[in-house]
């Protein structure tokens, strides 16, 4: 494996721990709003963005900055779900400086994609790629494969309005593929969804181009990434399955499957019943339209299309209502009714038109909130970046500190030991005290050594070693801390071989035995014990304790810097941070769990073959 370049550590400090505060509850008066205006949005997009506003005005009454900018970004999603992507943007902005003085990484970086999408809203194509490339690496650094997976999916997207099919396709098949991601299901329906629009839509061009057997393949290629239909079942928790639907619906009659097209179409009707949509009401008119087109069912088409009309066109800024309207243009000039035809296609002409218009000033007036808005958010950045900076030298000069203490304050303990030994007259012990001194110094001579080579690349080399020597070197360190509080120590294991760096072992488990002892200070009878197994290409040393175990809430922040449940002056709360740190540089990895009969238990892992010549390691 390498070794981790020094110069890293001056990197943004959010890439590494994106600081998401954990999620409260907005007040219930504001959470009732936004709830509202979620079962809203599809059936009165204006209700609901008056919904999102009342619940913006009363978090700003409350004076709670961590509950204004949750309302906000909360908000700005329902009001783009609504077709208000510049009311929308306006709320990406003021949230996005609110999340970066909080810095909150992840939210903020939600806040990116969220604006990306606002801009492929206005068909603002190359504008949200850039947005969503800068979210997705964020997502990346964070190792947030969902989210990645998200911001695919938009990429994907803005491909597609950009023209480049063949990309869009590429993208949102990678999304689909994207390792973790899927085992949200209804993400994984969203993804499928997206990449069988684009098929979908490839077919179509292919159909054009007179490439019927191409267009076919691409159809089933579009089928077989689909899901289910039965699947889509929940309004709420789901909001774009009334489109995942429609997509259903289309593939389905492009290849002729007319009982997957009515099971579609009943869902969907059942969908926009049940959340009382317009909009879904009038996508299932004129996908009902289109299939008995395609069944040569001329009158009961252009009834469907005239239905279809009639619920979209009470929707603003409804770009389906174009579809519909030229669609019955030509069924009605199908049936012979030009003059009719000729009303349906010029109302269809004029509603496109001043669509376009509405849209290029909406990307106009989006486009000098974003020049405003850059010159604060960099401004912003800037100085998040200069506060990051001193609090990564913090971080450094609380790490040295730490990693001193520790051996430095055996040494002490060693020598008063010592000093007590020598009244008593016992040669041997000294002796003993002695050479552990000797190698305490040793440790921190090396240390030195390292922090004097600060910030040039380590070259110490991974070696074999042996996981019940490096135990007992880490308990002869902690003899005197053992000593003062005295405590069953069970080696579950005759030996064992592993790949890493000794010392630095050492001082990984003796920080464990240290930690143990701490918690276990109140328990009788105190009891450690190590055991040993063999999990795959790693060998696993297990440190437990038969103290109260690990809470929930400890757990899910055990390994973050400075995050410590000992009382003040005890500790920094970066040993586990920086164990965890030192296990992973090995090829290895440090975890926490709670054992099945109680108490906490550490599992650290190292790899059993050397990681620098393992075929394919970097």
């Amino acid at each position: 494996m390498p070794d981790s370049d020094p110069l890293d550590f001056f990197e943004d400090r959010p890439t590494l721990w994106p600081h998401t505060a954990p999620e409260r509850l907005l007040p219930s008066e504001v959470e009732q709003r936004l709830l509202k205006a979620m079962e809203r949005v599809g059936a009165d997009g204006p209700y609901a963005v008056a919904l999102c506003e009342e619940a913006i005005a009363l978090a700003r009454a409350s004076g709670d900055d961590g509950e204004i900018v949750r309302t906000l970004f909360r908000s700005a999603t329902l009001v783009l779900q609504a077709r208000r992507p510049d009311r929308a943007y306006v709320l990406c902005l003021e949230a996005q400086q609110g999340f970066e003085r909080r810095d909150d990484r992840w939210r903020a970086t939600r806040i990116l994609l969220l604006r990306g999408q606002c801009w492929l809203e206005v068909g603002e194509h190359e504008r949200a790629m850039t947005l969503i490339a800068e979210a997705a690496e964020r997502f990346r650094l964070m190792d947030n494969r969902a989210d990645v997976a998200r911001c695919q999916a938009a990429m994907a997207m803005a491909h597609r309005l950009g023209g480049d099919l063949d990309s869009a396709i590429a993208v949102a098949a990678q999304a689909v593929g994207t390792p973790g991601a899927p085992n949200d299901r209804h993400l994984d329906i969203s993804l499928r969804h997206n990449e069988a629009l684009m098929r979908l839509e490839r077919g179509r061009q292919l159909a054009q181009q007179g490439d019927v057997q191409g267009a076919q393949a691409e159809y089933a290629r579009a089928s077989a990434v689909l899901p289910d239909a039965r699947h889509i079942d929940n309004p709420r928790s789901q909001p774009d399955g009334g489109q995942v639907l429609q997509n259903i619906a289309q593939v389905a009659t492009a290849i002729g499957d007319d009982a997957t097209v009515l099971l579609a179409l009943r869902r969907l009707a059942d969908w926009a019943r049940r959340r009382g949509s317009r909009l879904e009401r009038g996508i299932v008119w004129l996908q009902m339209a289109e299939l008995q087109r395609a069944r040569s069912r001329h009158r009961a088409a252009v009834a469907c299309a005239r239905a279809a009309v009639r619920h979209l066109e009470t929707l603003p800024n409804e770009p389906r209502l174009v579809a519909a309207r030229l669609l019955l243009a030509d069924l009605l000039e199908d049936q012979g009714d030009y003059p009719g035809a000729y009303e349906a296609y010029a109302e269809g002409s004029r509603v496109a038109a001043e669509q376009q218009r509405e849209a290029i000033a909406l990307r106009a007036e989006m486009l000098a909130l974003d020049r405003d808005a850059e010159q604060v958010l960099r401004s912003t950045e800037q100085t998040l970046a200069y506060a990051q900076r001193l609090s990564n030298v913090g971080h450094l000069v609380a790490s040295i500190n730490h990693e001193l203490n520790q051996p430095m304050a055996s040494i002490r303990l060693v020598a008063e030991t010592a000093l007590e030994l020598i009244d008593s007259g016992e040669t041997a012990e000294v002796m003993a005290s002695m050479r552990t001194m000797l190698k305490l110094s040793t440790r921190l001579t090396d240390l030195t050594a390292q922090l004097a080579a600060f910030p040039a690349r380590s070259t110490a080399q991974v070696q074999q070693l042996s996981l019940r020597q490096a135990v007992l070197e880490a308990l002869g360190m902690l003899r005197s801390r053992l000593g003062q509080t005295p405590c069953e120590i069970e080696i579950g294991f005759d030996d064992a071989l592993a790949h890493g760096f000794e010392g630095q072992l050492v001082r990984v488990i003796a920080n464990l035995v240290n930690n143990a002892l701490d918690v276990l200070e109140p328990v009788q009878p105190r009891r450690i014990e190590f055991a040993c197994a063999i999990d795959g290409e790693f060998v696993v040393l297990s440190v437990a304790d038969n103290g109260p175990g690990l809470a929930p809430p400890v757990l899910e922040r055990l390994f973050q810097p400075f995050f410590s449940t000992k009382a003040a002056g005890r500790g920094l709360g970066l040993g586990l941070a920086l164990s965890r740190d030192v296990m992973r540089e090995m090829g290895g990895d440090l975890r926490a769990r709670n054992g099945s009969a109680g108490g906490a238990v550490f599992d650290v892992r190292l790899p059993l073959e050397d990681p620098t010549t393992v075929p394919g390691s970097l």
